[in-house]
């Protein structure tokens, strides 16, 4: 009786043991689940908008509120769906469905009026937007211990635990508005209910595996892979009965896909249409998404021709081969390339290489497709095969040798190498998106092997604003590599050539590549390596490569504060239309030891003379000396040599001197930074009867003391009634519409006036 008792002790020991160990396993899961969302929560709100963000938010949003999928064109709407849904606590978010890009289905023009003009809360919705996509990151580290476990071991999930919770490239994309991470996670999960149907065919698991399948290709048109991978899985993962092979594994191989495009088809709300087979029309459910599969990989196969790629300090017009390869060394902490290696190996010595397809089937698949040379433009294209390579690692484990003399060493150079993983990982954290191991060198080389995504895109706005503060920059000169708005994020700055909002304009013509003038630059990598990746302006910033930076902010911003001798001979010239950089350095005059200060005007409607050129005021000059805020000083105007006329019209010259102070510019994307207006004011009534608005000289270039003579047409009304009138001129600001001070003798004014005369 006592030895029942003890025996039944023993085996209620042994099960509050397990159970014990069962829920420390539990808690270490909770623990690195909690890590990861902890660490891409606190750190989204440090990230400005990446290059793509404002894009899937946009068209997600519409959608949900919608129902209409128009806007999602060049990705399936999933993932943007499920980053909308973030917005749904946010109050007051206007959607602009009134604006003609809804209409017309612009998604890219949709986009940036709802994030930037619509709604003063951007940035808000931007961090709502990325939080479901970082608890996706709860999903990827539950299921990848659970199928850890389940192949590979209890040790090894363990260890791939804490490479999935750390590893810098997941966290970084995962606080992204994008395809990539939510692909990653999704062709994760069908990928783990394919080895599970694998190991024990049954409908149940067949159908889980299309409704993962599903998600994956609604996720973005690449998840469309999963298919040949699992195609490729079945015919080497090792079989159960070969009798069975046929009926069973190809029956639910067929059922797999039915449930997938069934969920596919759910995303598109059950639309129906026609679509064009040769001479035959056919009705065919979501026909949008094979549309748009279909125009975003002939757009794929057909890049645009003078599109420039970067690798290893070339730019080059197609992408390389080894692309992957070299994203792949240096992009991957080499803790976790060794531990992948090692897991490898552990695979083979055990001789499951062909159970283990389902783990290396993907990574091999990614490399493939990278070696030929499309979409080399970014590591996170691998990105869904870093958890494969992941559990893989952590197969590693199996080569510990418990009961070898070994052992004690094998333990602690795995302990090794997974410590220097988690260091190497977390030493650039917020900052993992540009992340690069110790085999790329220091941070001041990292631009030189890769550039774009992995590296910049466009995240580090609040970082910028906070150096310029800490080094008492008040103004940045910008090459901005995205589309976010510098100013959401309190950055004061004067743009150079760079994307969407910064190609064209009076600034970014002026700006000069060869000698730029001087002050605090802010180049991001991709535009330092690539200009505006086209061939005639891919060395756009070749001034500033080989200077070392001043500073940095995060990664991606190089800060640079361009000086020049002062005993440095100085050549100024006037650039009329074309962009100061379509001229060569021999046709903007630029010799050896030689500064050129460019100044650039739309047309001859403008003239520009510098201190010691030789210019005098015209006999018919009127002397009005009106200082605007320092800015610029209104010398006068030449009066009208006709008479004022009901339909005639008035030409008059302004001659304005630039002042000391910088002229402000609260939103240098919206609109020009200056603009005169003069006005013809008819004094009794107050009401403006003409006015002229425009500037035609850019403010970068223009030293203090330059005269601008601007020419002033008044077209008058055909029905101009006599009386007195009075002729007013100032100054304004387009991007806020504030007028700039001006003294009169009375005080403060917004204008000053020029003449009065009398309509008889």
């Amino acid at each position: 009786m006592f030895e029942r008792m003890h025996i039944g002790e023993r085996k209620d020991s042994q099960l509050g043991r397990r159970r014990a160990r069962a829920w420390g396993q539990w808690l270490f899961v909770a623990l690195a689940i909690a890590v990861f969302v902890l660490l891409g929560l606190a750190a989204s709100p440090r990230k400005s908008a990446s290059f793509d963000e404002q894009y899937h938010l946009g068209s997600g949003y519409a959608y949900l509120r919608t129902g209409d999928f128009r806007l999602a064109t060049t990705h399936p709407p999933l993932l943007a769906l499920i980053s909308a849904a973030g917005l749904l606590g946010m109050h007051d978010i206007v959607l602009p469905l009134d604006h003609p890009s809804w209409a017309e289905g612009k998604r890219f023009e949709f986009s940036d009026v709802f994030l930037w003009e619509s709604n003063d809360q951007s940035v808000e919705m931007i961090q709502a937007g990325r939080r479901p996509l970082i608890l996706l990151g709860a999903v990827l580290i539950l299921v990848a211990f659970i199928w850890a476990r389940q192949l590979l071991g209890t040790g090894a999930a363990w260890l791939a635990v804490v490479l999935m919770a750390l590893e810098p490239n997941l966290g970084g994309n995962a606080r992204i508005i994008a395809t990539d991470f939510g692909l990653t996670v999704f062709l994760f999960l069908a990928m783990w209910r394919l080895w599970r149907w694998l190991a024990a065919p049954s409908t149940g698991n067949a159908v889980l595996m299309g409704l993962c399948a599903g998600a994956a290709m609604t996720a973005k048109y690449t998840g469309l892979i999963f298919w040949p991978v699992a195609v490729l899985a079945i015919l080497i993962f090792p079989l159960g009965d070969e009798e069975l092979f046929w009926r069973k594994r190809l029956t639910g191989l067929l059922i797999a896909a039915m449930t997938a495009l069934g969920a596919l088809w759910a995303v598109y709300r059950f639309d129906t249409g026609w679509i064009m087979a040769g001479p035959l029309a056919a009705p065919i459910p979501a026909p949008f998404y094979w549309r748009e599969l279909a125009d975003t990989f002939s757009g794929i196969l057909r890049p645009p021709p003078e599109q420039f790629v970067f690798l290893l300090g070339q730019a080059a017009a197609t992408g390389c081969w080894l692309y992957f390869v070299v994203a792949l060394l240096y992009k991957t902490p080499v803790g976790l390339l060794i531990l992948s290696a090692v897991g490898i190996a552990a695979m083979l010595l055990q001789r499951r290489w062909r159970e283990l397809c389902v783990l290396w089937l993907m990574p091999l698949t990614f490399l493939m497709l990278g070696s030929t040379g499309i979409l080399t433009i970014g590591f996170r294209h691998f990105l869904p095969a870093m958890p494969f390579l992941i559990l893989l690692a952590g197969n590693s484990i199996h080569l510990v040798r418990p009961h070898s003399r070994h052992a004690p060493a094998d333990t602690v150079a795995l302990g090794l190498l997974t410590l220097w993983f988690v260091v190497s990982s977390l030493r650039i954290y917020p900052h993992q998106e540009a992340y690069f191991n110790e085999l790329a060198g220091p941070w001041t080389n990292w631009s030189r092997i890769l550039v774009d995504s992995n590296i910049d895109w466009g995240q580090d706005l609040p970082t910028l604003r906070t150096r310029m503060e800490e080094l008492g920059i008040d103004r940045v000169n910008l090459a901005y590599f995205s589309k976010a708005v510098p100013e959401k994020y309190g950055v004061n700055y004067t743009p150079l050539p760079s994307f969407l909002r910064f190609i064209d304009g009076y600034e970014p013509n002026a700006y000069n590549p060869y000698t730029p003038e001087p002050g605090w630059y802010a180049i991001s990598a991709t535009s330092l390596r690539l200009g505006l990746l086209t061939a005639s302006k891919v060395d756009l910033y070749a001034y500033f490569r080989d200077l070392t930076p001043d500073a940095r902010a995060g990664y991606s911003l190089y800060l640079y504060n361009v000086t020049y001798p002062l005993a440095m001979e100085v050549t100024r010239t006037v650039v009329t239309g074309a962009p100061v950089a379509n001229l060569s350095a021999a046709e903007l005059g630029v010799k050896e030891s030689t500064r050129v200060q460019a100044k650039w005007r739309t047309s001859d409607a403008a003239a520009v003379h510098s201190p010691g050129t030789t210019w005098a005021p015209p006999q018919n000059f009127v002397a009005v000396n009106a200082n605007f805020a320092g800015i610029f000083l209104l010398d006068g105007y030449t009066q009208p040599a006709q008479a004022w006329e009901p339909g005639g019209s008035a030409h008059l010259d302004l001659v304005w001197r630039r002042g000391g102070i910088d002229m402000p510019m609260p939103a240098p994307t919206h609109g020009r930074p200056l603009s005169a207006f003069v006005q013809l004011i008819q004094d009794e009534t107050g009401a403006v009867v003409a006015q002229f608005d425009g500037w035609d000289v850019a403010l970068r270039g223009l030293e203090a003391g330059d005269i601008v003579e601007q020419k002033v047409e008044l077209n008058l009304p055909d029905a101009l009634s006599t009386g007195k009138y009075s002729l007013w001129a100032g100054l304004y600001s387009p991007q806020s519409g504030v007028r700039l001070s001006v003294e009169n003798a009375s005080g403060p004014a917004d204008s000053v006036q020029l003449m009065s005369m009398a309509v008889p």
